[in-house]
């Protein structure tokens, strides 16, 4: 039992002879308390954590303790959200209501102590470990998805309670939260659909319309543009990464497949009346709420950059919303209000090394590279929407953050030469036949 170590860059010894029992009840654990994660609804007025909340926090506990290690090449990483909390610490010397610093920096520190426990049990084992979680992860999409979609049609008394103001919002508070959760897990079922090599594997359509539909009756506009990005990003990438003809075909053949059922479902959900008229008004690039000269979002925005000259320090997590009456609707302005330039700076540079280094291990066409697409297009398209809104809190951003990081950092280590996207398909050279599995029981 090590408990808290940093990878040396080499195989434990005797690590296939120790890999037994305990590392696959520690995978199983860890796929069950994922499967939780559909359930965050909870009284919006109260900072009581969630099921998922409680068993994340024992099972990442648990799993250092007996063993897992801190991957070499975290240290990065690691330190720009660091940056990120010493920046919301700071602010809150001029919090205006203290009370309320405590309980979000609590929070901040608890997801990003789940970034770096994702990008640990990842880089353990890259493509079996990230295949599980992503099952996990779309099995309780599909559970929030069903949720929703009874809600919003009344399908059973007191469905309404998965609804909010006509809008699905499945088993969390808010629709432009439910609608992104959404996102990763449809492509994720697109990657498998497209490699599928029998029809038997068809039965994965059945829950790629369900997470379809759900998301069209979330009405958000955010998530909406988020799934056309990362569908855009994931086809892109997927189709300049395949490695033979057939593949490629394979995947214009899905594209179409998956255009189709999306259409389909579309068209099927505008049937009705209700849903048509909601959509109709939610189409529209702006509403009256963003364009508001005194209370609009657009308006609180500029507000808050403001605030950010007039307190370069920050004013600490949690204040804003009092403060303004409205939050800022924007993770950029949300950090740089709360931490200032230390904070915001930090954040963008994390956003940015993620994309990069990311991008680059794409690019080097490992086993993994399937499952690091999905992962990546949906980062892309869940900051791309933090324009507006405020992700900073979202569980399920930082299992995409650290999933990625694991895959990435297991990429890297194994020294394999990079390849540039879209130009030379041969398979990469291996340089060091190294290895990245790093946890044992």
């Amino acid at each position: 039992m090590d408990g808290w170590r940093i990878d040396s860059g080499r195989p434990a010894p005797h690590e296939k002879a120790r890999r037994g029992l305990a590392t696959y009840a520690g995978e199983i654990l860890v796929m069950l308390v994922l499967l939780t994660s559909f359930y965050v609804k909870s009284d919006p007025t109260q900072d009581n954590p969630t099921p998922y909340d409680l068993m994340m926090a024992a099972t990442v506990a648990l799993m250092f303790l007996f063993g897992l290690r801190l991957p070499r090449g975290l240290g990065a990483p690691a330190a720009l959200w660091g940056l990120v909390v010493i920046g919301f610490v700071i602010g809150s010397f001029n919090a205006v209501y203290p009370e309320r610093v405590r309980p979000s920096l609590m929070v901040t520190v608890y997801l990003v102590g789940t970034f770096i426990f994702f990008v640990s049990w990842i880089y353990a084992g890259p493509a079996r470990r990230m295949t599980q979680v992503m099952w996990a992860y779309t099995a309780a999409a599909t559970l929030a998805a069903l949720a929703g979609i009874a809600g919003y049609f009344g399908l059973f008394p007191g469905a309404e309670i998965f609804t909010q103001y006509g809008r699905a919002t499945g088993t969390f508070n808010d629709p432009n939260v439910f609608g992104p959760f959404l996102v990763a897990p449809i492509l994720f079922l697109a990657m498998k659909l497209s490699q599928a090599g029998s029809f038997r594997a068809m039965w994965m359509a059945a829950p790629f319309g369900l997470l379809v539909l759900a998301i069209l009756l979330s009405f958000s506009r955010g998530a909406w543009g988020n799934l056309a990005l990362a569908g855009i990003l994931f086809f892109v990438l997927t189709l300049a990464t395949s490695q033979s003809a057939k593949q490629t075909m394979r995947l214009i053949g899905f594209g179409a497949l998956a255009s189709l059922v999306g259409i389909v479902v579309i068209m099927v959900a505008l049937a009705d009346p209700k849903v048509s008229a909601l959509f109709a008004e939610r189409a529209s690039l702006t509403q009256t709420y963003d364009t508001d000269p005194e209370l609009g979002r657009f308006e609180s925005q500029a507000r808050a950059l403001q605030m950010t000259f007039d307190k370069p320090l920050g004013i600490g997590p949690s204040q804003w919303a009092v403060i303004n009456g409205l939050d800022t609707h924007n993770v950029y302005l949300h950090v740089l209000v709360a931490g200032g330039f230390l904070s915001g700076f930090a954040f963008v540079g994390f956003l940015l090394l993620t994309l990069v280094r990311a991008w680059r291990a794409i690019g080097r066409r490992e086993p993994e590279t399937g499952l690091l697409i999905v992962v990546f297009a949906a980062f892309a398209g869940h900051i791309a929407e933090a324009i507006i809104i405020d992700i900073v809190t979202w569980r399920h951003f930082f299992l995409l953050m650290g999933a990625m990081w694991g895959m990435v950092l297991a990429i890297e280590f194994r020294g394999r030469v990079a390849q540039p996207i879209l130009m030379s398909r041969s398979r990469p050279v291996v340089l060091t036949p190294a290895r990245a599995d790093g946890f044992q029981l």
